[in-house]
């Protein structure tokens, strides 16, 4: 080993020690101090890319999102941990189902007070249980019966018709023949009176796009206006809005009775089965009254 200028080691070669005494002059040490710093960082950086390479995975197809980060939205009513509220729904919020027991949404504005009153025995349950008491109440809401239906956000401009329940219990929808029609469940209250009104449209016939195929687009604030038969329109404000498995419909949140005027949009989501011809979850958007204008 020779001694350097700097009072540090470096080694020699064999055989050529007395030789480099005679030929090899010394490097100027702020030369030599320059060259050693450069090697200790390359030495880090050595190290560094080993690390990297030991940590890295070797194959990025192995890598996936955390377990649980991800919400099955093809059946979100099997979901084991669902939001307590509907969400608010917007570009790039997904859509989900609330939990089972949870309520409506909160209004997003002030409310207004119902064009009509009813009581919680005369207003809408669920289709399988209507009764003679609200088939009643249809001729007390001939007036007001909605018409027509406008939801400036999605470019929805249709007429309303209505709908009543089939053999089995189960709510009817419009014909698939008239795919930019929309029905009214006559059973429940008419939009602007007491309790939740509900309308009804297809998402897509295979003809093309129907009258609610761009329903799942809603947010919470935009606005939905009814022509009622009485002249009156009355401005709905959307809540929230959420996709459910048809299996796990929440019935209660849908068609129980509310002290506000209440409406609900309903169409189909999620997947299409081709054997058996519809789609495997609904869905559906909040909203409550909040302006009527007209006579």
């Amino acid at each position: 080993m020779n001694e350097t200028p700097d009072g540090g080691s470096a080694p020699v070669p064999e055989g050529t020690a007395g030789d480099a005494k005679k030929t090899r002059k010394s490097l100027p040490q702020p030369v030599l101090a320059t060259l050693l710093v450069a090697g200790s960082f390359g030495g880090i950086a050595a190290v560094m890319a080993g690390m990297l390479v030991v940590i890295s995975p070797s194959d990025p197809q192995e890598t996936g999102p955390v377990p649980g980060g991800q919400v099955n939205i093809r059946d979100a009513g099997s979901v084991a941990l669902l939001p307590p509220t509907v969400g608010p729904g917007g570009p790039g919020v997904p859509l989900t189902a609330a939990a089972p027991d949870a309520p409506a949404p909160l209004p997003a504005i002030k409310p207004i007070a119902p064009l009509s009153f009813t009581s919680a025995a005369s207003s809408s349950s669920s289709p399988v249980s209507s009764s003679p008491t609200a088939a009643k109440t249809t001729t007390k809401k001939a007036a007001g019966r909605p018409l027509k239906i406008s939801i400036p956000a999605i470019g929805v401009k249709a007429t309303v018709g209505s709908v009543g329940v089939d053999k089995q219990g189960v709510i009817e929808t419009p014909p698939l023949s008239k795919p930019n029609l929309t029905g009214w469940y006559r059973l429940g209250p008419a939009p602007g009176d007491q309790g939740p009104s509900v309308i009804l449209g297809h998402v897509n016939t295979r003809k093309g796009p129907a009258v609610f195929s761009r329903l799942r687009e809603l947010k919470r604030g935009n606005k939905i206006a009814v022509l009622r038969a009485d002249g009156k329109m009355a401005i709905f404000t959307v809540d929230g809005i959420e996709q459910v498995s048809k299996s796990t419909f929440p019935t209660k949140r849908v068609y129980s009775n509310t002290i506000t005027s209440s409406l609900r949009l309903i169409t189909c989501g999620g997947v299409y089965n081709a054997k058996q011809h519809h789609y495997t979850d609904n869905i559906i958007v909040y909203a409550t009254l909040t302006e009527i204008k007209g006579k």
